[in-house]
């Protein structure tokens, strides 16, 4: 073994260790391993560039802006509405042999739709149409989600645009000067594992599914169900509360949002009812009344606890200004920079205390100083921070434009003065015995604490496990107005256990409706609250479902996964707009945006051109497909915008980042040292048997990376095998193809997996029973098929 073959090696399993950890982006993986493989000298920096402009490359950007003209201009949906007739139950037909045939004509539409078309996104475009089929026919989704999202995934074994994985190894087929994969090469074997697949969905694999009611709003609120409540579905019921504001509440003349009921209280609020009997949406500058009576959702923990019980006193005799020099600390202000890392950030996002022991006291931006609720506010470049914290941790701002010091009297610009309030903890207060973070009242209040003072001794800036005790004095950031909204809340009386009809709140232009997060979201890992979730779309989340539960209390600060379902309240204009972005889902097809219909049928016209002249040879698939794109546009199907947006930059990155990884296994012997290790153990069996050691040996790293990256990896091997062996690489080539697209028996193994998973409830093992057997299938139906039609 060479240098450069371990050197090879040692990269190859570097990445496939970062794919299973998930450490770091696939996309930034591919860019490191790009740099990597040019410094230790595995490849040219022309080569390493190459797969930006690689045929297999273009035409996977190009296939999705396709794929989006089809969706956009209701050709794909059009689609659906067919499967939906067909799928209608016959007369006299039992329950079994109707959900056979059920399946099958879901199946194949899927499928065949998915040869044209990027799999994940009509997976996305047949989640909500057999949603809507599962619940016409009296079904759980569990019973159809699965099968369909299964045969996205064969029908990608259909075409050669089917996945990218194809288009990657038709390329590295050209690149050894042997001609490319045809367009339909794929179709006779492709056809064959889909009827078996089928089948035994038919007689077997429908058996194994769960039949699992899991919360479905979209069926609900389509079909006005007596007999799924909505509260039933999502446990909401034991969540409902009546809050009466009394007449002279100090929260009367506030918004809502200034009242801080939903924040502080840990509520969601459904509709506010005035004295006249008017139901109102909870808009956020709705403008509150004494005498309201707002309907909330949620757990009433946090209201209990501060009901009639004082939190704290107002110390209206201690100079607060004094303390907040105490324990040594300093006072300071920067600049955020354009290029600042804090630029675009919260100050919750930043983390200036957590990472940096400093507390922030105000902000200046422009004429206007800040001083309170600064939280959640997003730092832009040009505002002044005012900061405090010990000569030590103010250090780490240094480096920071127009950092100084500054004195008590040189921070009077900043009028802190009404803004630090001395507080003490009395006996009997919520505050006793929790500990700072779980005051919330930060969170909660706006308010944050810069001081504890307790027996005399100070606590400064003190650590949020610090258990609070009766008797200490707090030293906090905020208002007396503050103080006012907190004991607004005090004196909000209760009706708990309130049994009203959710569907009443759906009156006029308000809907209760279910928002996913879309396959191509780069939302994950963040939270609503960092999002900024109510306040940009307008919409307030309710409860949100993952896996097989729901989840009904803390919902800004649970980290966002892929799959995760929101139950959503709020106005249709507003859920029209958020079916626009990318990064969500709206589960309800009369939100969504409207297809351009009159241009369906160029948009038709303009797929089966792209088709007819790669068929007749008379364009390369690269070009064709980049013509139908911009055809797309021309005829505007699509804009230029929805054309750029359709593209998952991610994938296009990720395979082209990572082809010279394929290169330099070929360049430097690697993917040679692999075959010949693949020939030695089964060589003796004859080609077949190497074939299935291969395909079994593709099927079982597809598991663990991405597919297009398998590609990459598996197709060096593959031709090298070819090579060693003397025979055509051809039947080698299809085999690992067809073992890349065989991604059944996980929910992370691809997306449209991941996107079914939360709508149908399903678990891990759920993918296991029937994506082991359906992987099987494409062994057993290809294995011997494949010499057939692809000689040795």
């Amino acid at each position: 073994m060479t240098l450069d073959i371990a050197l090879t090696l040692a990269i190859l399993l570097a990445v496939i260790l970062l794919f299973v950890t998930e450490r770091l982006r696939p996309d930034l993986v591919g860019l490191f391993v790009l740099v990597i493989l040019v410094i230790a000298g595995l490849v040219t920096p022309t080569e390493s560039i190459a797969g930006f402009s690689n045929p297999a490359v273009v035409t996977i950007w190009a296939v999705f802006i396709l794929s989006a003209g089809l969706a956009r201009t209701g050709v794909a949906a059009k689609l659906g509405e067919q499967v939906i007739r067909l799928a209608r139950a016959r007369p006299n037909q039992s329950r079994g042999s109707d959900e056979a045939r059920l399946l099958t004509v879901l199946m194949t539409s899927t499928a065949l739709l998915s040869g044209f078309m990027n799999n994940i996104g009509v997976a996305a475009m047949f989640l909500p149409v057999t949603i809507d089929i599962a619940r016409r026919t009296g079904r759980a989704a569990s019973r159809l989600l699965l099968p369909m999202a299964y045969a996205s995934l064969l029908g990608g074994m259909l075409m050669l645009i089917g996945t990218a994985s194809n288009l990657v190894i038709s390329d590295f087929l050209r690149d050894v000067g042997l001609p490319p994969l045809g367009l339909f090469d794929f179709t006779p074997i492709g056809l064959a594992i889909l009827v078996v697949s089928i089948l035994y969905m038919n007689l077997i694999g429908r058996r194994l599914l769960p039949d699992r009611q899991t919360p479905r709003p979209l069926a609900a609120a389509n079909s006005g169900m007596a007999d799924r409540d909505l509260r039933t579905l999502y446990g909401l019921e034991e969540r409902l509360a009546m809050l009466i504001l009394p007449e002279d509440s100090p929260l009367a003349g506030r918004t809502l949002t200034d009242s801080r009921v939903g924040r502080a209280l840990g509520l969601n609020i459904l509709s506010i009812e005035r004295k006249n009997g008017l139901r109102l949406a909870p808009d956020p500058t709705l403008i509150l009344e004494g005498g309201d009576r707002l309907l909330a959702l949620g757990r009433l923990d946090q209201f209990e606890q501060i009901s009639n019980r004082p939190l704290f006193h107002l110390e209206n005799d201690r100079p607060a200004l004094q303390h907040l020099l105490a324990a040594d600390a300093e006072l300071a202000e920067f600049e955020i920079a354009p290029g600042s890392a804090f630029a675009g950030k919260t100050l919750v996002e930043v983390g200036v205390r957590q990472r940096f022991g400093a507390s922030v006291l105000a902000m200046r931006r422009g004429d206007r100083v800040r001083r309170t609720n600064l939280q959640q506010l997003v730092l832009e470049p040009g505002d002044r921070v005012l900061i405090e914290g010990l000569p030590v941790h103010l250090r780490a701002f240094a480096d920071q434009p127009g950092f100084r010091t500054l004195s008590l009297e040189e921070a009077e610009a900043y009028n802190l003065e009404k803004y630090l309030l001395v507080v003490s903890v009395p006996e009997g207060s919520a505050l006793g015995g929790r500990t700072i973070q779980e005051a919330r009242l930060g969170a909660a209040y706006g308010i944050s604490v810069l001081n504890v003072i307790r027996q005399g001794r100070d606590w400064f800036l003190p650590d949020a496990s610090l258990t609070l005790q009766a008797g200490d004095q707090l030293l906090l950031s905020g208002h007396t107005t503050d103080i006012e909204v907190l004991r607004g809340l005090q004196t909000i009386k209760l009706q708990p256990n309130v049994h009203i009809d959710l569907t009443e709140l759906e009156d006029g232009p308000f809907a209760i409706i279910e928002v996913m997060l879309s396959p191509y979201t780069t939302l994950a890992g963040k939270t609503l609250r960092q999002l900024r979730f109510r306040e940009k779309f307008g919409v307030s989340v309710l409860a949100i479902w993952r896996g097989d539960r729901a989840y009904r209390t803390g919902l800004a600060d649970i980290p966002l996964q892929y799959g995760d379902a929101f139950l959503c309240y709020g106005s249709r204009e507003r859920f029209e707009i958020l079916a626009r972005e990318r990064d969500f889902f709206v589960l309800k097809l009369d939100v969504q945006e409207k297809p351009r219909l009159e241009k369906a049928p160029f948009a038709a016209l303009i797929m089966l051109g792209v088709v007819a002249v790669v068929l007749l040879g008379w364009l390369p698939i690269s070009v064709a497909a980049i013509a139908g794109a911009a055809l797309m546009v021309l005829t505007r199907c699509l804009s230029m915008d929805e054309a750029y947006r359709a593209i998952s930059w991610q994938a296009v990155f990720l395979i082209a980042s990572m082809l010279p990884l394929g290169l330099a296994m070929q360049q430097t012997g690697a993917a040679a040292l692999l075959a010949n290790s693949v020939v030695n153990l089964v060589g003796p069996y004859g080609p077949v048997a190497i074939l299935a050691g291969i395909m079994i040996l593709t099927l079982a790293v597809n598991q663990f990376i991405p597919s297009a990256v398998n590609a990459v990896v598996m197709s060096p091997i593959a031709l090298a095998t070819a090579a060693n062996l003397g025979v055509s690489p051809y039947p080698f080539m299809m085999g690992i193809a067809y073992a890349i697209a065989s991604s059944f028996m996980t929910p992370v193994s691809h997306p449209a997996n991941v996107l079914v998973m939360s709508p149908g409830g399903y678990r891990f093992s759920d993918y296991v029973k029937n994506g082991f057997a359906i992987s099987l299938i494409v062994l057993l139906v290809g294995i011997p098929l494949l010499p057939i039609f692809f000689p040795f």
